[in-house]
């Protein structure tokens, strides 16, 4: 039937649409035939701006879909809720019905160097508190607190010569590397722990980012747990799956 479709166009300057078993297609004059795929809408992808969001709308109005949802966790900073439909008319399109964006992080620009009073503040601001944002603090503030301030950087770690007061002077190694915990991902997890290089100029101090990017699968791993343990019901049911 739809050789003589062609056969028939062929002899004409139009295009000729038609329906075949179920399916339309149009035929021009050359004899080329493109299948009309139909037209189905679909709802907008609602943006939201954290965890909690993202549960609360799986639990309300995402729970009475009749197929079930997957949650991927694509990088530290995006959380995506799609599924994917049993109806074959709409080509096993996966409609994403809400993605959310940590939008409220400070981050961390690791290539800056800061002023000894800038570093003050970011330390206070953009990380969590840990032992070693406490060093980090204190080690600043003797920093520019002390009068003379002498560098003697070796290569592997950096002394410093602070004067105290009239005569008093104290010299102190600054360890190379510690463990700080930026703000870097959605405020409702804990934030992932990184190994930073401390390197300290006359232009101010400096914390580089050394453990190879491996916080960004920590991040991951961390959202991941978080959102099973909040819908740990419908994961067990299998209604919702959350993955990597």
């Amino acid at each position: 039937m739809l050789k003589e479709f062609i056969e028939h166009i062929q002899k004409t300057t139009q295009p000729l649409i038609t329906t075949v078993n179920g399916s339309t297609f149009r035929i021009t004059a050359d004899g080329n035939v493109k299948e009309i795929l139909p037209t189905i809408f679909h709802p907008d992808t609602l943006d939201l701006n954290s965890l909690d969001a993202l549960v609360t709308m799986v639990r309300t109005e995402a729970s009475e879909m009749d197929a079930p949802l997957y949650i991927a966790v694509p990088d530290c900073k995006t959380v995506r809720c799609f599924g994917q439909s049993k109806d074959y008319d709409e080509r096993c399109f996966r409609q994403i019905y809400y993605e959310a964006h940590a939008t409220d992080v400070p981050g961390w620009d690791q290539k800056v160097t800061l002023g000894f009073e800038e570093a003050q503040i970011a330390l206070r601001t953009r990380f969590q508190e840990t032992p070693d944002t406490l060093y980090a603090m204190k080690l600043v503030s003797d920093i520019s607190l002390g009068a003379k301030v002498i560098y003697n950087d070796n290569g592997i770690a950096t002394s410093v010569t602070t004067q105290k007061g009239v005569a008093l002077q104290t010299n102190e190694q600054i360890r190379p590397l510690v463990k700080l915990r930026p703000y870097r991902t959605f405020q409702e997890v804990e934030q992932p722990e990184s190994i930073f290089l401390i390197r300290v100029s006359d232009r101010g101090i400096s914390f580089i980012e050394a453990d190879g990017g491996m916080w960004r699968l920590t991040a991951r791993e961390t959202i991941k747990k978080y959102l099973e343990g909040r819908l740990e019901q419908e994961v067990s049911e299998g209604s919702v799956h959350v993955v990597l």
